[in-house]
């Protein structure tokens, strides 16, 4: 009797602190038994050809004259997609880079309404990737990281509002439903109202632990990444249903991921480097902008499908078969030159300011797709900034971006792009 009576108190404690919030399993994976059956067609890259319905004569007279149909796609050479990537969310913390304040959310995806972008879901993304589906000409698709609990509380009432289909890229080891950590069952329930679930690997390591393991062999290298990429899936899939895409932590991709990732069952994976995606993307590097809390310039480049992206001449969306645009160098010596490729695993980054009028050098700052904002190097005598990574660039493409400010306040910024040769031999 004691003993019960203890439990009750237990019990009630709990309630009256609010820590009773989902009860957790002992397994947080558990057989999904009484969870909703979730169908993904799985796709297989090599057998998506020529599986679209035939299209009248009228159709492919559109298609060749890159007219938007009567249904609203186009051919899907003429569609670009701007992929999303949120963390977490709250109306009352200070907004970071990792942590989005709840009404700004709100606010951006009422900007998505009002433009009239499609929102569309990771599979009709895949179709489309694959040659199975035609899209609008400019689609958005929402993407959330790791696994916070203000997912479930702050951003899935707003997106299951307006409908919007999203995709949840979980790391296994941080779903135990305690603290700050979503549950399963708020992950199914989301399942039920647009959510897809893709893996972010087991443990989301940082690029320090890859090089550690490194240190010790390919055999315990090819072993971590089994695990990180192999049995977050199994893990995943166990609770969840089918899972056909991943993330990779951080962005961080290294020759290994790339080579074992589709025996894995993965069809797709998403990296941290900005861009519209094409119908040619290469389907283990995609294209994604990160939504940082505290920069809402990252949403507005994301937004904008009138120019090309950093480096790159697209096709501009909103009416196939113009011009391409291409976004101008910036108006000051830079290096790696725009455009270039580069044979050093670890290149020097730099502009030289000395021709920009009216600088304040202390307002310089620099950010690097896959780095966020960097501790660069602001030279004060040859008025030049710079920065070198602190390891191996995994990334074939790379994205550079300068802001600052003028003496009259006014902020102005540059970007450029560069690529990475990847075949280039790891220095021992």
């Amino acid at each position: 009797m004691i003993r019960y009576m203890y439990l009750l108190l237990l019990l009630l404690g709990g309630l009256a602190s609010g820590q009773i919030y989902d009860p957790v399993p002992l397994d947080p994976f558990p057989e999904r038994q009484g969870a909703p059956e979730v169908r993904i067609r799985v796709l297989d890259p090599q057998k998506m050809g020529g599986v679209r319905p035939a299209k009248s004569q009228k159709a492919e007279n559109e298609a060749e004259s890159g007219q938007t149909r009567a249904d609203g796609t186009v051919p899907r050479r003429y569609t670009r997609v701007a992929v999303l990537g949120y963390h977490n969310f709250s109306e009352t913390q200070p907004a970071t880079e990792m942590m989005m304040r709840t009404s700004d959310f709100r606010a951006q995806m009422e900007y998505i309404r009002k433009a009239g972008l499609k929102v569309i879901s990771m599979q009709e993304f895949l179709e489309w990737r694959f040659g199975a589906r035609d899209l609008p000409p400019k689609c958005v698709l929402i993407t959330i990281d790791d696994g916070w609990r203000s997912v479930y509380t702050q951003a899935y009432p707003i997106l299951k509002e307006y409908k919007y289909p999203f995709t949840l890229f979980l790391y296994t080891d941080f779903l135990s439903g305690r603290g700050e950590s979503m549950s399963p069952a708020m992950i199914r329930e989301m399942q039920k109202n647009g959510a897809t679930v893709g893996s972010h690997s087991v443990h989301h390591y940082y690029p320090s632990k890859w090089q550690e393991c490194a240190e010790k062999g390919e055999h315990e290298y090819t072993k971590m990444v089994d695990e990180e990429l192999g049995q977050s899936r199994r893990r995943l899939e166990r609770a969840f249903g089918a899972v056909n895409t991943y993330c990779y932590p951080g962005g961080y991709a290294t020759q290994p991921m790339l080579e074992r990732i589709p025996s894995y069952g993965y069809v797709a994976a998403f990296t941290v480097v900005p861009g519209k995606v094409t119908c040619e993307e290469n389907p283990w590097m995609i294209h994604r902008y990160m939504v940082f809390g505290n920069d809402h310039s990252i949403f507005k480049n994301a937004m904008d499908f009138r120019v090309a992206e950093v480096g790159k001449v697209v096709s501009t969306g909103s009416t196939p078969g113009t011009l391409p645009v291409k976004t101008p160098p910036p108006p000051f010596p830079v290096s790696p030159q725009p455009g270039s490729t580069v044979s050093c695993e670890v290149p020097d980054i730099t502009a030289e300011l000395s021709g920009v009028p009216g600088i304040d050098l202390s307002s310089v700052h620099m950010k690097i797709s896959g780095f966020g904002r960097v501790p660069a190097k602001v030279d004060k005598t040859t008025r030049t900034i710079s920065w070198t990574p602190p390891c191996r660039i995994y990334m074939p493409n790379i994205s550079v971006h300068l802001t600052w400010t003028s003496s009259d306040g006014t902020s102005h910024k540059a970007e450029w792009s560069f690529k990475v040769d990847q075949e280039v031999p790891v220095q021992q």
